[in-house]
């Protein structure tokens, strides 16, 4: 009985062995990126689909050689190659180390870092190291780290880091979410006029994000959304505000409208379409909700938001991140 019994239990290892080697072939030609994303995966999926395609399509073709017919796949691998760029680069850029110098910067200066577990933290230097990768920052007038002139800034690798962790606090957990790399950003020595651009004496536009076009900072204003003294820290929230409503991160605020631009020909409507349908009919209802709170005085929101709906959206970004438990009392 028990020779019988051997032959069968060989065959289920075997058998085993084969259902285990497609998961981790799968895995293999199919990773995910460290940072959790699926688009590289996705992307690979096409491109053997569509070299399937080409070399079916070929080898139907009559009298057609059979050497010819694998050349189909090469479309696959030109799919691959044209379409793919950008995330293999953003592979190729996650997987280089990140500066120590970067490191202390985001310990020093952006508190939401701190709180983050270990895995979190490797995610979310990723996405600083990614947007730095990508994204072109530079100062007005093309200077960087050389002028002490009140008219021109001294723009810093400390400076970029900060821009950059202001997205990357709104694109950590949404590892698929893309920002637009076809936008300037251009960091002002101070704040400016937002008709002109000019630094006016009664300018105070401190942040600005054009439709198609750049986006732009005031230098001062990058600063004082990262002080460098976390006095305002506490465990309820990332800061523990006095103010009728939370402190403003000029960062967080224009990064929001960036996002809300996305997918929508220039508009910004304060719902951004990257969002989940369902949660963009939860939110639409809740801006309705917070308008009348702000006009009844009774919001922890800015009342810039008042302004129109993408403000009010941008606002709450800036309470959600800066004044959570507060607003989640609220």
């Amino acid at each position: 009985m028990s020779s019988l019994r051997k032959p069968d239990a060989a065959g289920e290892a075997s058998e085993l062995r084969r259902l285990a080697l497609f998961p981790a072939l799968s895995k293999y030609l199919f990773p995910v990126s460290p940072d959790g994303s699926t688009a590289l995966r996705d992307y690979r999926i096409l491109a053997s689909l569509v070299g399937l395609a080409g070399l079916v399509a070929l080898a139907a073709i009559p009298r057609m050689p059979a050497l010819v017919a694998p050349l189909g796949l090469a479309l696959g691998w030109l799919y691959y190659l044209i379409f793919a760029r950008r995330e293999r680069r953003r592979l190729k850029l996650l997987n280089q180390p990140f500066p120590e110098a970067f490191r202390e910067t985001l310990l020093q200066r952006v508190p939401l870092y701190s709180q983050l577990t270990e895995l979190e933290r490797r995610r979310f230097e990723g996405e600083v190291a990614v947007f730095l990768g990508e994204q072109r920052i530079y100062a007005l007038g093309g200077l960087e780290d050389q002028s002490e002139s009140s008219s021109q800034v001294r723009l810093t690798d400390e400076h970029r880091v900060l821009i950059a962790a202001s997205a990357a606090i709104l694109l950590l957990g949404r590892p698929d979410w893309r920002l637009p790399t076809d936008r300037d950003i251009v960091v002002y020595p101070s704040s400016f006029a937002e008709e002109t651009y000019s630094m006016e004496s009664n300018a105070h536009t401190i942040g600005m994000v054009h439709a198609q076009g750049p986006i732009l900072f005031a230098i001062g204003a990058i600063e004082q959304s990262f002080p460098r003294r976390p006095s305002w820290l506490s465990s309820g929230g990332l800061l523990h505000s006095t103010p009728p409503f939370a402190h403003s991160h000029v960062g967080l605020h224009e990064f929001a409208h960036v996002l809300d631009f996305l997918g929508q020909q220039g508009r910004s409507t304060g719902v951004p379409v990257s969002l989940p349908p369902g949660v963009q009919r939860q939110w639409h209802q809740q801006l309705s909700v917070e308008r009348d709170r702000l006009m009844d005085g009774d919001s922890v929101l800015n009342p810039y938001g008042l302004k129109n709906e993408a403000e009010l959206f941008a606002v709450s970004v800036e309470s959600f991140f800066q004044d959570s438990a507060r607003l989640r009392a609220h």
